[in-house]
Parts: structure tokens; sequence; C-alpha cells
């Protein structure tokens, strides 16, 4: 997926939850994970919904995102989702 989209590891977002997903959160630049993970996953999020898995923690993650970019944009003046975002 990197490849295809060009972007660094350091520039994506991912959500994990169990052990499978440590490889991803490791790399990424901000790594995500549910309240219900294990204390072995957490440690390695730079943020942890409050929402548990299953139960509203990917909507969580997607406003975090997208209040981000609207955060960045009122920042550069670009408008999210247009060219250039």
């Amino acid at each position: 997926l990197l490849a295809e989209t060009g972007c660094a590891a350091e520039e994506t977002a991912f959500l994990g939850d169990d052990l499978v997903d440590l490889p991803v959160l490791r790399r990424c630049g901000f790594a995500v994970t549910v309240a219900d993970a294990p204390a072995s996953i957490k440690r390695h999020a730079d943020y942890v919904t409050r929402a548990a898995g299953g139960h509203g923690a990917a909507r969580e993650f997607c406003e975090i995102i997208r209040h981000s970019r609207s955060l960045l944009a009122s920042c550069s003046g670009e408008v999210p989702g247009k060219p250039g975002c």
C-alpha cells in the first residue's frame, strides 16, 4: 500500500488491536489501538481509543483523522479533500 500511494510509513496512521498488528503499529507515524486491546499492544500506541473494538473505535479513529485534517487545513489555508491536501 505504501508503494502504491507513494507515502512513507511515518506519514500513515494505523488502527490495530492484536499481536499481528504490532509490526505496523511500530512502523507507522500515528499508532492507534482500541480500549480493550492487550496492554502489550497499548504500550506501542500513540493513542488509545475510548471505545472498545467493535463498539465505535473505528469511528473514533476516523473522527480523529478527519479533525486533524481540518486543523492542518485551517493552518495552511487548504481545504480538506481538495487537491494539495
